[in-house]
């Protein structure tokens, strides 16, 4: 280690000038001249100054040495003190909390996802059945049998209380296996259970659920996107190539580093083709460059996918529609001079659609973001998929299918929810051209847990988070494991649960007040163009909250003067058509049991005489509240309308509190959005969910989901038809009820909308709340609040006592260091291959 780095700058120059031997000879310099001043002129005396002047040099060369090492002394004692005295690292946690055991147990949980042991047995189970004729996906074709995908199939939830309540027999662990039978005439998808597992025995009909049409497979899935890549490569480029060239600056093949690609894909169902049999889908060409979306042109593609032959319907180029590529090709030869060139970008960290800092810092030079720090560790408990957290404890899963669900959900031992998941997000565009006008997805068909690749330390989640994986079979013979699906951590959310502050004689004068932390579960599944971070918040007073916020890049189209009515302009020859996120979650309550009612209670005007005026005409007009009861599934269909506000209440009849109050629960969409298509018209009916704020229905193990990943394309005879669940309109008082609730947003893009969409302003979220379930709010039972008051409350000048309730508030520990750039460079297949 460098002497000037122990020391600071005074330090460096005083060693300097003590080191210096010409500082020393410049002043024996003077010394020994003043002496030979005095007459000093004998023989020899030059050399007895010599032989002086050696031993003053060796004297202070050791003086000198002896200076040097004890300051090095001194500075290695410093440096060890100044180590000594730095803070630890946060990481010890109490004896009762911060367990954390994520490993697969041999005996998992009826909630938790396949483990590898399963899987494993599934695998080998599946490829031994001669009935199945199984092939494997890398021998497979479009008229082959092949697993597409396998998830655990939870059992009936009867079932599962029986074992959770009464000390029933744990139900068996099933997988759902979705195949598709492409070697079957006709060719089908069939939904078949394994199990038991880890060691299957049989393979069963999923209940419910018949032989599913070959066209409602999710677009582009196993084999087919394979080959419309190399069908539209092997076709269009022969022929329009150099057209290609000439407009766009490059081309499908053989194209170096400017190379287009049919990026974008719409699915077109019946309800706008009109042909029950067939599927279709729109493409879109792009440049490829990064966010290529935002560097779309105007060539589009109607491909037919038959299983054995993929066709070329209609061609949309430069604002027409054609039938062949050749009919293209003619309309350009005949109008180049007039069609608008789009050149090929050259990459720069300044092209509008890269993700790269630039403009005016904020702030410079850059300082590092504030951090939070747990001084005690975590406070939370995991193991394998069960958190217990303060008075919460819960399970959770990614489902393939339709993404992060929460299972068990108590507060106080007392189950509030034994469902509450995803169940699906759509998007519904609209636009001038014909892949945005018929742009209506369903995501679910992407296979929404299959999206959550990873989360980034330090900015997807903090930096001690805690990050679990998901297992799933996706693609036919293999473990498919999502590595960080999920990250869990308390957050302090910088605002108090509750505060107040009396400074009056006559209130008592105190001031008492609570932080508000939080524990998250979340996961951010990135669906094509967005992602979605989706949250489940356990606050401290028995209130949970699911919100769901989007971000990412917005859906482009290349502009024209007839889109103006559907998008701004962004940047040149740059669209991005107004749309509408709706999203769909489940929430199967239990208050004090299954049997439950909802109710609404209704605000209204109480108009009655003015007893306090002199005119005896006048009136005295206030809000009031009567409470309605809900008794069948249509009367429970709620949509919002603001001159009805409504409580919407969870209870069981036969539980009360002290005060005679029925101990509920309170569900509030914060997220409320209206459906504005028609009932009925073509596609709105693929997400008829979203036509209700809120809907009740009596609990069905065939109503398991209000979507499914056929729902993008299955219109015509939807496999799962969520109206119906209501238009049997069942009985709901005293049963097992379940709450659908749909929130969204709508989205008209704008310039601050690039590169990427910010989260502010962009979230939805419900709450479900205590409502009279307890004596008084929960939060109250916590140590970690403060309450300040004067020793004595009759003097204006007294000293205070400050209730701290024994926790402490000095912090010795500090946050350990992110080190994720070191892990993600060691293994960069965590960010760029997930």
């Amino acid at each position: 280690m460098e002497i000037t780095k122990l020391f600071g700058i005074s330090q460096k120059n005083r060693l300097n000038q003590l080191l210096s031997f010409d500082h020393f000879f410049r002043q024996y310099k003077i010394s020994s001249n003043m002496q030979m001043s005095d007459g000093e002129t004998k023989k020899g005396s030059n050399w007895l100054s010599k032989e002086r002047l050696l031993i003053m040099v060796l004297a202070f060369a050791v003086l000198s040495l002896g200076l040097i090492v004890a300051l090095i002394i001194v500075a290695l004692k410093i440096n060890d003190s100044e180590s000594s005295n730095k803070p630890p690292v946060c990481s010890k946690s109490h004896s009762k909390y911060g367990k954390i055991n994520l490993d697969e147990s041999d005996d998992p949980s009826v909630f938790h996802h396949l483990t590898e042991k399963e899987i494993e047995g599934l695998i080998t189970y599946l490829y031994r059945q001669t009935d199945l004729h199984l092939l494997l996906p890398s021998r497979s074709n479009l008229d082959d049998s092949v697993v597409y995908i396998s998830d655990i199939h939870l059992p009936n939830k009867q079932d599962v209380l029986n074992f959770l309540d009464n000390n029933g027999p744990k139900p068996a662990r099933e997988a759902l296996v979705i195949l598709f039978r492409g070697d079957k005439n006709p060719p089908y998808i069939e939904e078949i259970l394994v199990g038991p597992l880890p060691n299957p025995t049989y393979h069963k009909p999923v209940p419910y659920r018949n032989k599913i049409p070959y066209i409602y497979r999710p677009p582009l899935s196993g084999k087919e996107s394979e080959k419309a890549h190399e069908y539209m490569k092997s076709t269009i480029d022969p022929v329009l190539g150099n057209m290609f060239v000439e407009l766009f600056g490059g081309k499908l093949t053989n194209c170096g580093d400017k190379c287009l690609k049919f990026g974008y894909y719409v699915p077109m169902s019946s309800a706008h083709s009109g042909e029950k049999s067939k599927r279709r889908i729109w493409m879109s060409l792009v440049q490829e460059l990064e966010i290529s979306s935002h560097h779309i042109v105007d060539f589009s593609v109607l491909l037919d996918l038959n299983v054995t032959e993929i066709t070329i319907k209609k061609v949309w180029f430069s604002g027409n529609m054609f039938n062949t590529l050749n009919e293209a090709l003619t309309y350009f030869k005949a109008n180049k001079a007039t069609i608008a060139k789009v050149p090929f970008p050259n990459y720069s960290k300044d092209l509008f659609s890269t993700l790269n800092q630039r403009g005016e810092a904020p702030i410079d030079p850059p300082l590092r973001n504030p951090r939070q720090v747990s001084p005690d560790g975590k406070r939370y408990n995991v193991r394998g998929r069960h958190v217990e957290y303060m008075s919460w404890s819960f399970d959770f899963r990614m489902s393939l299918l339709s993404g992060p669900q929460i299972y068990d959900v108590r507060f106080r031992n007392e189950r509030i929810a034994y469902e509450i998941s995803l169940q699906d997000i759509g998007v519904f565009y609209s636009g001038y051209k014909p892949h945005d006008e018929v742009a209506h997805f369903l995501d679910s068909m992407l296979l929404l847990g299959n999206q959550t690749k990873m989360l980034f330390p330090g900015i997807d989640c903090p930096s001690d988070a805690t990050f679990i994986s998901s297992n799933f079979i996706a693609g036919g013979d293999s473990i498919h494991r999502q590595r960080s699906s999920f990250c869990l951590f308390e957050l302090n959310t910088g605002m108090p649960l509750r505060r107040h502050h009396s400074y009056w004689f006559t209130d008592g004068r105190f001031y008492e007040g609570m932080e508000n932390v939080v524990l998250i579960l979340r996961t951010i599944p990135v669906v094509g163009v967005y992602d979605y971070m989706i949250d489940f918040i356990f606050y401290h007073n028995g209130v949970l909250e699911v919100k769901i916020t989007a971000t990412g890049y917005v859906r482009t189209s290349f502009y024209t003067p007839g889109d103006k009515k559907f998008s701004y302009k962004l940047q040149e020859n740059l669209a991005a058509p107004l749309h509408h996120h709706i999203f769909n979650f489940k929430a199967d309550v239990d208050i004090k049991g299954t049997s439950n009612r909802f109710s609404t209670l209704n605000f209204e005007l109480d108009n009655s005489p003015n007893k306090y005026s002199t005119n005896s005409s006048a009136r005295l007009i206030q809000h009031k509240f009567s409470s309605t009861l809900k008794s069948t599934e249509r009367d429970a269909a709620y949509r919002y309308n603001f001159k009805e506000p409504k409580y919407l209440i969870f209870y069981n009849e036969q539980q009360k509190n002290r005060f005679g109050n029925f101990k509920s629960y309170r569900i509030l969409n914060r997220g409320v959005s209206v459906q504005m298509l028609p009932e009925g018209s073509g596609n709105e009916p693929i997400a008829s969910w979203a036509r209700y704020q809120v809907a009740v229905t009596k609990y069905k193990d065939s109503e398991r989901t209000s979507s499914s990943i056929y729902s993008t394309l299955d219109i015509a005879d939807p496999v799962v038809n969520f109206q119906k669940f209501i238009d049997d309109d069942e009985s709901i008082i005293d049963q097992d009820l379940v709450a659908w609730i749909s929130m969204g947003n709508h989205h008209i893009p704008h310039t601050e909308d690039l590169p990427i969409t910010p989260t502010p302003a962009m979230d939805a979220s419900f709450f479900l709340s205590p409502y009279n379930y307890f004596d008084e709010d929960q939060g109250i039972t916590s140590m970690n609040a403060v309450r300040v008051e004067p020793m004595d409350r009759t003097k204006k000048d007294t000293t205070l006592h400050i209730q701290r309730y024994g926790v402490k508030q000095e912090v010795r520990c500090v946050p350990e260091d992110n080190k994720y750039d070191e892990v993600i460079q060691n293994e960069p297949s965590l960010i760029i291959e997930a």
